[in-house]
């Protein structure tokens, strides 16, 4: 019988799997163990492409966290992914009363099983995640339609759908490194749990995750998810960019992480090639900034605050860039370090390893994911019997074969297969028992002859 209960948590990113294991304790998740693994381009924007190189992958990062505990096995994983093939798809079902009739729960739940059959789900895609939006009763806005007479009600939906073919790609490399999906996660929700107030997500903010390759744009207002957005550009194509220089791919990748942008300052050496690098990385910036600013525009809802997340809002003078572009936006860049992360006392983390992800996920996370190896105690004479035993000469002598069926019917006498000596022995046992018999009579009688006296 399991002794803890083991969370597993895995996140899908453009640049690598993250992996993470926790216990549930009184106060909370304590993580017990911690890995990544580069992706090397088998999974790219977020998606799947090799599904052989996904599971070694997968495999390997299992292997990893399991050599960090104790005789524990890792059978599921809750898991969070992204990627270009995610986007929300708007839809609304209205019905009609003759007369003025009350809203009940199961006229809203007739309504949702109704948008789940008339909703066209893209070809290609499958629906992960439904979110009802608001009621318009006699077209007024309702958040609580359920007791309200009304003749007549429409509810919007969100539809989250995410390319069909990903999915499969996806399970089928879990499966190759024999870990069952116990659920899966939108991380961009999973993201909002974690980093977003109750403020922010009532009031209009927009969760934008800048990551390796995509950029994943998340607009809530008056408590709702409004819309979700996956923009194909990241961090990397900064990278490129500065390839693009005849820069080798490590030193734009050190470039781009330890200098970044330094804005106006202005450089004594070597002042042109620095410039050159700011242009680099302002363009490129600017241009996703533009497109997180056209996706907050067009959704038609009153977003006053941004809030900037993923490791591609590391980018050192990232906020002179965006103070460039988005002026009229309150602006806050978080990676997680406000959260409360309990670790065991024996795994060293480093700064930012655990995501709001990672750390969403462990929360969510409610069954047991994980085996434990409980080893077998001998008891003191079975430890004796398996001492080695030595000779006068110091060798070991050969120990007995386990009692099985097979050493006990062995160790059975072999019957004579004439059968004489059986025969033998029947006699003699004829003949003492007639001996014993004739003693006994003669005893019995001597018994009578004294009674009668």
């Amino acid at each position: 019988m399991a002794t803890n209960n083991y969370i597993a948590a895995i996140e899908i990113g453009s640049s690598k799997l993250s992996g993470a294991i926790g216990i549930e304790t009184y106060s909370g998740i304590k993580i017990m163990a911690y890995a990544s693994e580069s992706v090397n381009g088998f999974i790219t924007k977020g998606v799947v492409r090799n599904v052989d190189e996904t599971g070694k992958s997968l495999n390997s990062l299992i292997n990893r966290l399991e050599s960090q505990l104790n005789d524990v096995t890792i059978e599921k994983a809750y898991i969070a992914f992204g990627g270009l093939s995610m986007h929300s798809v708007k839809s609304s079902v209205t019905r009609e009363f003759d007369t003025y009739t009350k809203i009940t729960q199961e006229i809203i739940d007739d309504m949702s099983l109704e948008n789940d059959a008339v909703f066209a789900v893209p070809e290609g895609y499958q629906k992960v995640q439904v979110l009802p939006l608001e009621y318009k009763l006699n077209g007024d806005k309702n958040i609580m339609p359920i007791g309200t007479p009304t003749k007549n009600i429409q509810c919007n939906y969100l539809n989250i759908v995410v390319r069909e073919q990903y999915m499969k790609q996806l399970e089928e490399s879990f499966e190759m490194a024999n870990v069952k999906i116990m659920d899966s996660f939108n991380a961009a929700r999973i993201d909002a749990d974690v980093i977003l107030s109750e403020e922010d997500i009532t009031s209009g903010t927009a969760l934008v995750n800048i990551g390796a390759e995509t950029t994943t744009v998340a607009i809530y207002s008056g408590k709702l998810l409004r819309k979700l957005t996956v923009i194909p550009l990241g961090s990397s194509n900064i990278t490129k960019d500065l390839c693009s220089e005849q820069i080798p791919m490590s030193e734009a990748e050190q470039i781009k992480i330890f200098r970044g942008y330094t804005g106006a300052q202005q450089e004594q050496n070597n002042n042109n090639e620095k410039n050159n690098f700011n242009q680099i990385i302002a363009a490129r910036m600017s241009e996703i900034l533009q497109n997180i600013k056209y996706q907050i525009e067009t959704s038609g809802e009153d977003i006053g605050r941004i809030v900037f997340t993923g490791g591609g809002s590391k980018l050192k003078g990232l906020s002179d860039i965006i103070a460039d572009n988005l002026q009229s936006f309150k602006i806050k860049i978080t990676n997680g370090e406000e959260l409360s992360i309990n670790n065991d006392d024996n795994l060293e983390l480093t700064t930012g390893a655990i995501t709001p992800t990672l750390f969403g996920l462990l929360s969510r996370g409610k069954e047991n994911c994980c085996k434990e190896n409980i080893p077998v105690v001998s008891t003191p004479v079975q430890q004796q019997q398996q001492q080695p035993v030595t000779n006068l000469f110091g060798d070991i002598e050969p120990q007995p074969e386990p009692e099985t069926e097979k050493t006990v019917a062995k160790r059975k006498p072999k019957q004579n297969k004439n059968g004489l000596f059986d025969k033998f022995l029947g006699g003699l046992k004829k003949a003492g028992g007639d001996f014993l018999k004739e003693v006994a009579d003669d005893e019995d009688d001597n018994s009578r002859d004294l009674f009668n006296e």
